[in-house]
Formats: structure tokens, C-alpha cells, sequence
């Protein structure tokens, strides 16, 4: 009789029977619906007998919010899904974009340096970086950053453009134009001259030029 009923479910759905069973762990932080994923995998799951687990962590992690997956077997019918989110170290606009509305022209920098392009945009209070999509070119902008916001202390910066040159902005709005070289030192001299200018109050929406071999320019 059981195995008349087997017989009788296999008949009716034999591709459920062969289905695999998934097991997953979400980060919280994930700001895509643990649906998004299933879906991307549905098609590698469907017969438990021959689950390429490397395969299924490829699939996942394609998307652009999973920072990595990690898939094993539990038994030869299921499996354990643990997916971690991507971190957010720096927003990211595309400085080739007119508008921001256009596919690749904002997405974010991961603290790899690594820049990922999501369809799902969330709100970030991340330092805001601009610059073309090269990704060689953006570990080199993320590295710079990390040097530029150590060599400021406590001043935190909130931009950092690169284009032909590099433009850092300061809370609450203190622009820098520190130029294509020299960056480093033209900053040094920028925060000597910023600690006697604090006082005033109109420093607080000021652009400095430090592109001066001695000195700078201020615009209000």
C-alpha cells in the first residue's frame, strides 16, 4: 500500500520528490527579500541528487547586495544557506552620469573597495564618493579615502570627488580642491590653515583652493 502511494505522488509531482530542501540564515541587514534569492536558485535545486553547492554560492552571490554565501549539504536531501550583506562604506555616484536615474550611475563601495551596482538603492549616511566605474580606479579612490580621513583626525569628511582632480568636502561644508598631486601635503597645509580660520563664521561654507605651491585661495 506505501508503495502504491509513492508510486501515485511520483506520478502526480515527480519533479517535487526530487526537489532539495533549503535551510536559510539571513543576515538582518539583507535589504532584499530571502524570495529574490530563492528564486535566483530555483532552477539549480531541483533534483537533490545532483546539487552543485559551488554553483548555488556563484548564483547568490551574483547579487550585487550579497557581500557571501556559504552553502553546504545538511543530508542528501537538503541544504544550509547562510547569506552575509554587503557593507556600505561609501556611496557611490557615477561622475559620467548626467542623471542619477540611468542603470550603474549610483550604487556603493563596499570596505574592500569594491563597488556593487544593487536595483534595490536604500538610504545611507555613508561618506558619498564620486568618480567614473573603474573598479581598479575605485580601490584606489576608497584606499585614498582611508588615508585623507586619517591624516584629517577629527574632521570627518562627508565627499569625496574624483575627477581630473580630487575635492574632498568637510563637515558642515568645508570644500577642498586639493588637485591631481601633492594631495597629501596640500592636505596637511589645508588643516594648519583651517585651525586658525575656525574662529570665523563664515567658515562653515568655504572652498579652498590649496592647487599653490605656498599658499591657497578661499571662495565663499
Amino acid at each position: 500500500m506505501l508503495a502504491f502511494i509513492t508510486w501515485r505522488i511520483l506520478e502526480s509531482e515527480p519533479t517535487a520528490f526530487l526537489k532539495a530542501e533549503v535551510h536559510w540564515q539571513i543576515d538582518e541587514f539583507l535589504p532584499i527579500d530571502q524570495a529574490v534569492l530563492a528564486d535566483k536558485i530555483q532552477p539549480l535545486i531541483q533534483d537533490k541528487y545532483q546539487l552543485n553547492l559551488h554553483e548555488i554560492k556563484q548564483i547568490l552571490e551574483s547579487e550585487p547586495w550579497v557581500g557571501a554565501a556559504h552553502v553546504e549539504r545538511l543530508f542528501w536531501n537538503s541544504i544550509q544557506v547562510n547569506v552575509e550583506s554587503q557593507d556600505i562604506a561609501m556611496r557611490w555616484e557615477n561622475t559620467n552620469c548626467k542623471t542619477k536615474n540611468k542603470i550603474d550611475c549610483i550604487g556603493y563601495i563596499s570596505s574592500a573597495g569594491d563597488l556593487f551596482i544593487p536595483k534595490t538603492i536604500i538610504s545611507s549616511d555613508a561618506v558619498l564618493a564620486r568618480s567614473e566605474a573603474n573598479q581598479t580606479k575605485i580601490i584606489e579612490l576608497y584606499t585614498d579615502y582611508q588615508d585623507y580621513q586619517i591624516l584629517s583626525g577629527d574632521m570627518i569628511i562627508t565627499s569625496f570627488s574624483r575627477t581630473d582632480i580630487d575635492q574632498l568636502t568637510f563637515e558642515p561644508n568645508v570644500k577642498v580642491i586639493l588637485g591631481y598631486q601633492q594631495q597629501e601635503q596640500r592636505l596637511e597645509r589645508f588643516i594648519k590653515a583651517y585651525s586658525k580660520l575656525k574662529p570665523s563664521k563664515k567658515i562653515n561654507q568655504i572652498t579652498f583652493d590649496m592647487r599653490y605651491p605656498k599658499g591657497f585661495t578661499l571662495s565663499y
